[in-house]
């Protein structure tokens, strides 16, 4: 009810979600999609984040513009990669990102600001899929599908260990915020930042 009564928050929220649309767009543009294909994928995205969440079975569901489309467009990354190498990278980007964040979310206490620290748990995954990345060589391709299949697999994690534990009756919704989703969020912040350090790896080997 904050939001009802205060036009100014409401306002900043707004401008908040347009600034990352806009910031999406261009994500998904410099990953060679095209600028009207992004405006498509966004508007599915926006769309299919409306509709139900398709269930998968054992408390398992899938959203379909915070997961399905977001995990399709990694595949389709993935399958016109120019080489073999570039596809093993992503996939393996995916993984050490899942290991990484659900090292840290063990480690370290779930809630902003516990340690000093104001950094959400959801942009943990950005900052390794950059890491990462620039590890394995600048490519915002890795950067975006190890950030976003890195979150799909570490709530597939968290909806094992539900299993393990009898707690069947605890949904996991894959993507559930839609298109503002950790998914996305750490996809679209995870090539921002593999472009920043990557300049300025670039920028340090010229001097």
């Amino acid at each position: 009810m904050i939001y009802a009564r205060s036009p100014g928050i409401m306002l900043v929220v707004i401008a908040a979600a347009l600034l990352f649309l806009f910031l999406l767009h261009r994500t998904l543009d410099r990953l060679r999609m095209g600028k009207f294909e992004a405006l498509l994928l966004i508007a599915a995205m926006l769309l299919g984040g409306l509709l139900p969440a398709i269930p998968l079975g054992g408390g398992l569901a899938a959203n379909i513009g915070g997961m399905i489309i977001p995990a399709a467009i990694c595949f389709y990354l993935i399958a016109r990669a120019s080489s073999r190498e570039e596809k093993v990278r992503g996939l393996i980007t995916a993984v050490l990102v899942a290991a990484v964040v659900w090292t840290i979310d063990r480690l370290l206490p779930v809630t902003p600001g516990s340690l000093g620290y104001e950094l959400d748990p959801m942009y943990l995954p950005a900052v390794a899929a950059g890491l990462i990345a620039c590890v394995a060589g600048r490519s915002r391709r890795s950067a975006f599908i190890g950030a976003v299949l890195g979150v799909v697999l570490l709530d597939l994690s968290a909806w094992a260990e539900n299993l393990i534990r009898g707690f069947r009756d605890i949904p996991v919704i894959l993507g559930g915020a839609g298109v503002y989703d950790a998914t996305l969020v750490a996809g679209v912040f995870g090539v921002m930042l593999a472009e920043l350090v990557g300049e300025i790896r670039e920028r340090a080997g010229s001097r």
